[in-house]
């Protein structure tokens, strides 16, 4: 983690420190936030918005209704079905419902944002993100993001940097494939600082994520990191992490049930796994991932083709023993004569 940390700011006023958290949600907040009306308990500025934009999301949707419902029957009455006019004024009404919820979703973003500039929303949006998972939080985090000024990245840039990147790790299998693409044109920074930023300021939470709350696709994640900055410091301390002895010693049962999707991870990218060890000599450390996928019970899914037709001979295999299919020497036959064609095809 940077020097900064995430509780000891204010969510909203990145200059104010951080003296209670909201009651609601959890955001650090300082003491300019609105106090709850009910028990005075100290809300941050999007809890003590919400309220009145669920009562607006309410009258939007019932206004959407009342227009819609009597146009619908309107049209239906009083416009002639002939040339397809009724067909084309329905269709009219497409648009208008379209448009009646943007310009309500916008009128709900004013009034749950009331009172806040736009970089004061780049942190809540970036929590709700990491908690929730739900990808439009990103997405809104990001349009404000574009938004800023150098000078008022700058400013946050810290803190900014204190959420984001749990929230990335955490939810690293919801983001995009152009992921950072967005990030680094917004962030103004260029891939190698991104990867060094990983790496250098948030190597340990980084690690324990990828190990101890494995996320899909994390593995190739991290050997990506560490071939951006030209440096197999971080690829090492994750592997020796998996092998350590914290992991192998745990019984099947605790193994299965807390590192299954790591060593599912192990599973799907084996041959990478071992040539990276073999490159940078972790022998020790190979045979210890291999020990662990010993104990691993994959899915019944094929890894990879080869495994499939290997899958699907096995059935064909079974159903003659049960008499359902031509006998074991029609397959040796028909092996011997596929292996002969594929001979005529080189030398020819």
């Amino acid at each position: 983690m940077s020097k900064t940390a995430n509780e000891e700011i204010c969510a909203f006023h990145y200059h104010n420190k951080s003296t209670v958290k909201c009651s609601l949600c959890g955001l650090p907040i300082c003491d300019s936030e609105e106090a709850s009306p009910a028990d005075g308990k100290k809300i941050c500025s999007l809890c003590f918005n919400s309220p009145k934009a669920s009562k607006f999301r309410k009258y939007i949707q019932i206004g959407t209704i009342v227009i819609t419902l009597p146009s619908a029957l309107l049209i239906f009455l009083f416009v002639p079905s002939e040339n397809s006019y009724q067909l084309f004024a329905f269709l009219l009404l497409i648009p208008l419902m379209i448009g009646l919820l943007i310009g309500g979703n916008r009128l709900l973003t004013k009034i749950a944002y009331k009172g806040l500039e736009k970089h004061q929303m780049i942190l809540p949006l970036i929590r709700y993100f990491e908690a929730s998972g739900n990808a439009q939080f990103y997405k809104i985090f990001l349009k404000n993001l574009k938004k800023l000024s150098d000078e008022e990245l700058e400013k946050i840039r810290l803190p900014l940097l204190d959420y984001l990147i749990p929230a990335l790790l955490f939810n690293y299998s919801k983001l995009d494939d152009n992921w950072q693409e967005d990030l680094l044109k917004y962030l103004k920074i260029d891939e190698v600082t991104l990867a060094k930023i990983f790496v250098d300021d948030y190597k340990t939470l980084l690690i324990n994520i990828a190990v101890h709350d494995a996320k899909a696709d994390l593995s190739k994640f991290i050997y990506y990191l560490g071939d951006i900055i030209e440096n197999d410091e971080i690829i090492i301390k994750y592997i020796k992490e998996i092998a350590s002895d914290d992991i192998k010693n745990l019984k099947d049962e605790q193994l299965k049930q807390d590192y299954d999707m790591l060593l599912e991870e192990l599973f799907l990218y084996e041959e990478q796994f071992y040539s990276v060890c073999d490159r940078l000599n972790l022998q020790k450390e190979k045979e210890a991932l291999a020990a662990l996928l010993k104990r691993y019970e994959p899915p019944p899914v094929p890894k990879s083709s080869m495994d499939a037709i290997k899958q699907q001979r096995d059935q064909v295999l079974q159903m003659q023993r049960q008499g359902l299919v031509s006998s074991k020497e029609d397959f040796e036959l028909a092996d011997k004569e596929e292996a002969e064609s594929e001979k005529m095809t080189e030398e020819s």
